[in-house]
C-alpha cells in the first residue's frame, strides 16, 4: 500500500471528524441561544394597539414629583408574535423630553411567561417578567437594590391607567409613577 495514499486517507478522515465535531458544536451553541414565542398568547394584548396620549407624574429618589405629558405608540410586529411599545414623556413645565422608552413584549414558550425587553434613552435596559390578567391588566417589573420596581397597567376601553411602585421585600409599596392616557388613534 502506498504511504501517500494512506496519509491522504488519514487526513480526509481527520478532516471529516473535525468538520462534523465543529458542526455539532456550532449547532448546539446556536440552539442554546434560540427560543420560541407564542402568537396565541399575545391575543389578549390586542386592546393595547394604537396611539395613546395623556398626563402623569413621577417621583425620584428625593421624593420630588415631576408632572409630564406622555405619548405611547403600541403596535403589533412580526404578524402579532411581538408587541412594540414606544413611550415619550415630556416635562409639563419645560416641554423637554424626560423619558423615551422602547419595549418589546412577547410570550416566552420555554419559560411559560410574558417578558418585556425595554430600552431607555439613557442606555439602560431591562428584561422584565410580566403577567396578564384577561386583556385588561398587565403587570411587569424587575428587581433593584433593596426591592423591586413594579408597574401595573389597566386598560378599560379607550382609557389606560398605569401605576408604578417601589416594592420592599416585605411587600410595602411606595408610589413612584402614575399616568392616565386616552386612545387617540
Amino acid at each position: 500500500m502506498n504511504t501517500d495514499t494512506t496519509k491522504n486517507k488519514i487526513w480526509k478522515v481527520l478532516f471529516i471528524i473535525v468538520t462534523v465535531a465543529f458542526g455539532a458544536l456550532l449547532h448546539n451553541s446556536l440552539n442554546a441561544q434560540t427560543g420560541t414565542v407564542n402568537k396565541e398568547k399575545m391575543k389578549p394584548l390586542a386592546v393595547w394597539m394604537g396611539k395613546w396620549t395623556g398626563e402623569g407624574w413621577s417621583m425620584d429618589e428625593s421624593r420630588q414629583r415631576t408632572t409630564f405629558t406622555v405619548e405611547e405608540n403600541i403596535q403589533w410586529k412580526l404578524d402579532g408574535l411581538v408587541m412594540m411599545a414606544e413611550g415619550i414623556g415630556k416635562d409639563k413645565a419645560s416641554g423637554k423630553v424626560g423619558f423615551h422608552s422602547f419595549g418589546v413584549i412577547y410570550f416566552n414558550n420555554e419559560k411559560s411567561t410574558y417578558e418585556m425587553k425595554s430600552f431607555l434613552q439613557d442606555g439602560n435596559t431591562t428584561l422584565a417578567k410580566a403577567s396578564v390578567s384577561g386583556s385588561l391588566k398587565f403587570v411587569w417589573g424587575f428587581d433593584v437594590q433593596g426591592g423591586r420596581i413594579e408597574y401595573t397597567t389597566t386598560i378599560d376601553g379607550d382609557s389606560w391607567h398605569e401605576k408604578g411602585a417601589f416594592v420592599l421585600p416585605g411587600g410595602q409599596e411606595f408610589p413612584v409613577m402614575e399616568m392616565n392616557l386616552t386612545r387617540s388613534k
